[in-house]
């Protein structure tokens, strides 16, 4: 049984994408769930220092600029939906259905902490955008929101959950991916449980969690991997493509976000790197 209900999209100041309202629609028409757009519209921060002050002519320029771009949002997420046949609705409604809310100057941190309210975020990667925004929003989701998310790519598969690759290494963070995904898993035709040898920590190897997958009726199997001469990443990567995953489960940073920082790691390939959508949990 599908228990995604709630499925939020968060916009951080950016407009909305027909891959991120395409994801969302994936995982709702299944549960009939709830769509929600959540727009985050930044203000100046605060500058503090004597004699620095800005024109007020100024931030009312900033002000009304940000409030059209918030309404050019919601206009394109209407139409996105309109063209999906998703109807207007409220959370307490029946049937797929999608509702809009707009913060002011939260940034990532108030998305974070919004996204507690949901079962699962979806947020969209732009491969060719040189900056950083989706990626600090997609880190703050997985470190406040204590819920899943499902990161997508430009390419969307006709069905999500039919053919899925866990990624485990062991982890706290990845048996939570796992429980998150198991309404995902539920319906699907194959599961392929993937362990790249060095990529591990301590916990219950692949075998074993493929034992209880079988056991709760789902048609898993397991295959550990070495890394060679390439990373734990790529092998994920790799192996998925030759699965022909349509969904990639994956715990997210076993490691510190500093670490994988300075020294790269399998996260930060994945999110940057992977075509099919991966669902992640901290």
């Amino acid at each position: 049984m599908n228990t995604m209900r709630t499925i939020l999209v968060p916009f951080n100041n950016t407009q909305p994408t027909a891959t991120a309202v395409d994801a969302a629609r994936l995982l709702a028409e299944p549960a009939g769930a709830y769509i929600e757009g959540a727009y985050c519209r930044q203000v100046l921060p605060v500058i503090a220092g004597e004699g620095i002050t800005l024109p007020g002519d100024y931030l009312a320029e900033f002000e009304e600029e940000g409030k059209q771009q918030a309404d050019a949002a919601r206009a394109a997420f209407e139409v996105l939906l309109v063209e999906r046949h998703i109807p207007l609705g409220t959370l307490d409604g029946l049937g797929i259905r999608a509702g809009w809310t707009e913060m002011i100057g939260t940034g990532p941190e108030g998305i974070g902490e919004y996204a507690r309210t949901f079962s699962v975020s979806v947020l969209a990667r732009s491969l060719s955008d040189g900056g950083q925004d989706w990626k600090s929003t997609a880190e703050t989701l997985l470190f406040e929101s204590g819920r899943p998310l499902l990161l997508v790519s430009t390419q969307l598969p006709e069905v999500l959950g039919r053919r899925v690759l866990v990624a485990w290494n062991g982890s706290t963070e990845t048996a939570r991916a796992l429980t998150a995904a198991m309404p995902l898993l539920a319906g699907s035709e194959a599961v392929l449980v993937v362990t790249v040898a060095g990529g591990t920590v301590s916990g219950p190897d692949a075998e074993q969690i493929c034992a209880h997958l079988c056991a709760s009726g789902i048609p898993a199997q397991f295959k550990t991997m070495e890394a060679a001469a390439t990373t734990v990443g790529q092998v994920i990567l790799s192996e998925a493509a030759a699965f022909d995953a349509d969904l990639i489960v994956k715990g997210a940073f076993t490691h510190s976000r500093l670490r994988q920082l300075i020294f790269g790691g399998a996260t930060s390939e994945i999110f940057n790197h992977a075509l099919c959508p991966v669902l992640m949990c901290h």
